[in-house]
Parts: structure tokens; sequence; C-alpha cells
């Protein structure tokens, strides 16, 4: 009787430890393939002053936004993963930051334009 007990309890422990594991991984699983919003500012590098209407590409995919009065873009949803983000402006040399990692926690960047005078 005791080992019979012992044996439903071991089973037991090992079911509800494997439910467990399979409902992370559908959580981790979710949160990958969630659409994000990618956003950030274009600044100036020598002035930190916004920048309006700066092209900002994200590569890869058929995105382009301009930036607002607040220098503002943003993207939405964009799929987690690493990115190429480049931004072009009149009289400013274009930028491009590679392998920009996108996912729920990191979804905001700055980008800084450096004047080509």
């Amino acid at each position: 009787m005791k080992n019979l007990f012992l044996s439903i309890l071991m089973v037991f422990a090992v079911t509800v430890a494997m439910a467990g594991e399979k409902k992370d991984k559908n959580t981790a699983d979710a949160q990958l393939n969630t659409p994000i919003e990618l956003s950030g500012t274009v600044i100036d590098q020598t002035t930190n002053e916004a920048l309006v209407g700066v092209k900002v590409a994200l590569e890869g995919t058929d995105m382009v936004t301009y930036t607002d009065f607040d220098g503002s873009y943003s993207f939405a949803n964009v799929k987690t993963g690493t990115y190429d983000l480049t931004a072009s402006y009149v009289s400013y040399d274009k930028t491009c930051l590679e392998k920009v990692s996108v996912n729920p926690e990191k979804n905001q960047v700055t980008i800084s334009l450096k004047s080509s005078n």
C-alpha cells in the first residue's frame, strides 16, 4: 500500500512539473510572436536637437517612416528579432544602426545624425 501511494505521488509530481514547463514554453512562444511597436527619436549629434522629417527605414522589411515635429518615429507590428535601422536626412550623413535587437523589453531606439557640413 505504501509503495502504491508513493508511486501515485511520484506520477502526480512529474505530471505537474511537465505541465508547468509546457506553460512556460507557450508563454515564451507567444512573446516571440507578439507584434511590437518600435519607436524612438532622431537627434542632431552636436546639438541634441530633435530633427523633423528624417526618413527612418527598417531594413529587411518594407517599413519606412518619417520623424514628426518632436523628432519621434514609430513602427507598428514589428516582430521580435534583429534588424538594421537606417536614418537619412538632407545635409546629414546617412546612419545605419546594425543588429538592433527588438523585443518587448527593448523597443526604444535613439538615432544620432552627424551634420555633413
